[in-house]
């Protein structure tokens, strides 16, 4: 009978702790299952940022191959048929080349234009050649501009042309001794005082 009786005291202690064990064991598990969330949370924002960030990045890698392969207001067949002809054995079938392709103001054709730059010997050509840069304004053509400079047997109003390139893409502080050096060069007096303008402003 008190075995009973003890085992009856028992059984109603443990029914009423019970629910406080369990409301107990609640309670801890809630900030796990917090912290489950929040880690989830997280995984998936740094998921959606890295698509992000990778659709912006092919976005601008589209964005610079458009520019590069624009051809301004020619068709791409009518300027690739140009940029064959800058290498045309006839000086005014390059200087006609040229003259479309910087009035087209197609990125496309730089490339080409600053390799036929170095290379051409043709004063009229080789004026046609810079202009058409000009028109395009692309600063990729400013080392060719630096190296016209110092082209042989190129008039000096015709490498001015390349002079004036610098100057417009603001780069005449950054080649200095280049532009001191062609200075230096000319003969023609009227494009030597048009260079003095600048050169006057350096450090002496």
């Amino acid at each position: 009978m008190a075995t009973k009786r003890i085992l009856t005291a028992v059984l109603l202690i443990v029914g009423a702790y019970l629910p406080l064990f369990q409301i107990g064991c609640s309670l801890e598990s809630v900030p796990a299952d917090r912290r489950q969330q929040r880690e989830a949370a997280l995984r998936e924002y740094g998921r959606q940022q890295q698509e992000t960030s990778a659709a912006a990045d092919r976005q601008r890698a589209e964005e610079r191959q458009r520019r590069l392969t624009d051809p301004g207001s020619l068709s791409i067949q009518e300027s690739d048929a140009e940029i064959a002809a800058l290498h045309s054995p006839s000086p005014l079938r390059r200087t006609q080349a040229a003259e479309k392709l910087g009035d087209a103001k197609g990125t496309r054709a730089v490339d080409s234009l600053i390799a036929v730059l170095r290379t051409e010997s043709d004063p009229l050509a080789f004026s046609a050649v810079v202009q058409a840069l000009e028109n395009i304004h692309d600063a990729r053509a400013v080392d060719a501009y630096v190296e016209a400079l110092s082209a042989p047997n190129i008039p000096d109003y015709v490498r001015e042309m390349a002079f004036d390139g610098i100057v417009t893409n603001g780069s005449q502080w950054r080649f200095v001794p280049q532009i001191r050096r062609f200075y230096s060069s000319l003969t023609d007096e009227s494009v030597r005082a048009r260079v003095r303008l600048i050169v006057d402003q350096y450090p002496k």
